[in-house]
């Protein structure tokens, strides 16, 4: 039965991402690594490791992710401080599965999510001026 509901879950999540704009795939990244970094801290208080480094990669693999999603050439300068919080939330979560500070956990998400609810927030009118952005600089990369 557990299987079957992993299952579920999994279908669930990939059609969602198939249909969403980029957007909703960010604010589902910051939910997951947010659920993830949760995760952790309830497995290091009752000394589940296994559990602890399955959502330590977990994190650290959506924040690799998250990372490698910014755009340098278009906004440089805010790409790169996101980047560098990113770097730091990843060198923190790194201190953390090691020193098993799970009270460490919070600092990280008191950081990430602001940011995931600005995503969430982001009125419709700035989504849609986002894409069309996307769209053109696409259009001039396939042209050149």
């Amino acid at each position: 039965m557990r299987q079957n509901l992993q299952a579920y879950k999994k279908v669930n999540i990939d059609s969602n991402i198939l249909a969403s704009d980029p957007h909703k795939i960010i604010v589902m990244m910051f939910d997951g690594v947010l659920q993830s970094m949760s995760q952790a801290k309830g497995a290091i208080e009752r000394k589940d490791f296994a559990l602890k480094s399955t959502s330590m990669t977990k994190s650290i693999n959506i924040l690799n992710a998250l990372r490698n999603s910014l755009d340098f050439t278009s906004e440089p300068v805010i790409s790169q401080r996101f980047d560098d919080l990113y770097a730091y939330c990843i060198d923190q979560l790194h201190g953390i599965s090691v020193n098993l500070n799970a009270e460490g956990i919070d600092e990280v998400i008191s950081l990430l999510k602001p940011l995931r609810d600005a995503w969430f927030d982001m009125p419709e009118e700035s989504k849609k001026e986002g894409l069309s952005l996307l769209e053109e600089r696409n259009k001039l990369t396939q042209g050149a």
